[in-house]
């Protein structure tokens, strides 16, 4: 007879840390298309399409952005813990792939329509419904997702190998995104109809790999047994978990700076330096920048650590954002030469930070004796996307304040010129705003307390932990 607690084995004590295949490489990081080309068109595309091509005006996008956002902080936890608990024939994680899938490819179609109101508050409502639908679909699916990286390896280095597997696919599924978008509703005079033909094109394919997932991968631990905590004490015992802190902090500001960014480059773009026909190609070179920055970025990650690795990426990142305010207004080539130069940061902000969660989930399991990656990973989304609403809403108020004018005619948007004031704020925000919350991002990470060496030891004494508990009684 043993004794045992609550336990869930980590990926290292099931599987003898063995190098992954590349069938289940290719198979998990495809599963990233869905997630990443539907949230690179609603973080490049919504806030312009809501302001420009519905036509809400700033100050009704406000409860548009604030309600979904906030929503979507909400639901992570909330599916993060149920994940946690569920236990079915087919997993803890495969179902929600097979019964979310299809409703989160439709709710991302709905997004795009542009409903025959009249009334700003209808279109307000309207859009945030469909806002809050959308991002309960994309919760659903996408929590249990990242709570795969876990489950798959508890090797150091390995995790960092597979996340950038999952990123290759994020960038490359985000360069057909934010190309496409912009360049087909390029082609077609009537906007809002080629706005949402785009949009059923990427929502039927962001269905596919979450079935892939669900046919193709098998849960090593499915059948372990997971924590019964409320969602109230969950979060007390996560927060307690120091480097869940910092990484929750490193996290956040760097996606909060990458959706404040998204968001405002077609503003920047077609306002500031007046090239709207040219969105399409700045994008994919940003995008194609990020795709071949990831090897370099995994590359250095392992050579120096994830810390000094970000560190010195997100620092030459903020020299190119400040660099941005900084330019003259109309067209100029150095641009080019600025958004190739920001996809090390970019790359980075996609790599490191998703590679330090399971670092910190081991800590929990030191700290706790179970292992709750969707518990974490839902807490750790909830603060980064409340996070980005409350700035994406605060974007749409600066731009109110400012005298931002909705363009008259969609398809030619500079005919409609903008105040002093609205390209100020534009520049401001995308350029010392974005800065600013990449220092802190910098700042965290140099603090943050687990390295390479450090997390060695940390495996090592959960494997005593474990071995402890498993020792027969007298």
């Amino acid at each position: 007879m043993t004794h045992q607690i609550n336990a869930s084995p980590s990926p290292a004590n099931s599987s003898g840390d063995k190098p992954l295949s590349l069938r289940t490489k290719l198979v998990f990081g495809f599963g990233d298309w869905g997630n990443s080309s539907t949230s690179t068109i609603f973080g490049f595309f919504f806030a312009y399409f809501l302001n420009n091509i519905a036509g809400v005006q700033p100050i009704y996008a406000i409860p548009v952005l604030l309600a979904g956002g906030i929503w979507d902080a909400i639901n992570d936890p909330l599916i993060g813990v149920f994940a946690d608990r569920v236990r079915t024939r087919w997993g803890r994680r495969r179902p929600f792939f097979l019964f979310g899938a299809i409703p989160f490819g439709l709710s991302f179609i709905l997004l795009w329509w542009v409903p025959p109101f009249e009334s700003q508050a209808a279109l307000s409502v309207y859009y945030s419904l469909v806002y809050i639908l959308f991002d309960t679909a994309y919760t659903f699916v996408a929590v249990p997702y990242s709570a795969l990286t876990p489950e798959l390896t508890g090797d150091y280095n390995e995790r960092t190998s597979l996340n950038g597997y999952r990123m290759v696919v994020s960038v490359v599924a985000g360069l057909v995104a934010a190309v496409a978008m912009p360049f087909f509703v390029e082609q077609v005079a009537e906007k809002q109809a080629a706005y949402l033909a785009v949009a059923a094109v990427f929502g039927i394919l962001a269905i596919i790999p979450y079935l892939l997932l669900f046919f193709f991968i098998k849960e090593r631990f499915q059948n372990v047994e997971s924590a019964k905590f409320s969602i109230f004490k969950g979060f007390q015992l996560t927060w307690r978990n120091k480097p869940f802190r910092y990484a929750a902090g490193i996290y956040t500001t760097a996606w909060v700076s990458v959706s404040l960014a998204g968001a405002l480059f077609q503003y920047y773009l077609t306002f500031w330096l007046r090239i709207p026909t040219q969105v399409d190609v700045i994008l994919g070179l940003l995008m194609v920048s990020t795709l071949v920055f990831i090897p370099l970025i995994v590359f250095l990650s392992k050579r120096l650590g994830k810390q000094k690795a970000y560190i010195i990426a997100l620092g030459w990142w903020a020299v190119v954002m400040i660099s941005l305010f900084l330019l003259p207004p109309y067209f100029t080539p150095v641009i080019y030469f600025l958004i190739a130069a920001a996809g090390i940061g970019v790359a980075a902000a996609h790599v490191i930070p998703a590679s330090m969660i399971p670092d910190v989930i081991d800590q929990d399991e030191l700290n706790t004796g179970f292992h709750r990656e969707a518990t974490y990973y839902g807490f750790i989304v909830l603060i980064q996307k409340a996070g980005s609403a409350a700035l994406l809403a605060f974007m749409q108020l600066a731009l109110s304040v400012s005298g931002y004018q909705i363009p008259i005619s969609p398809s030619n948007p500079l005919a409609t010129l903008q105040p002093e004031s609205a390209l100020w704020t534009i520049r401001f925000l995308i350029g010392p705003v974005c800065a600013a919350l990449l220092g802190g991002s910098i700042l965290l990470a140099w603090k943050y307390p687990i390295t390479r060496e450090s997390h060695t030891k940390l495996r090592k004494s959960i494997e005593i932990q474990r071995a402890e508990v498993d020792q027969p009684l007298d």
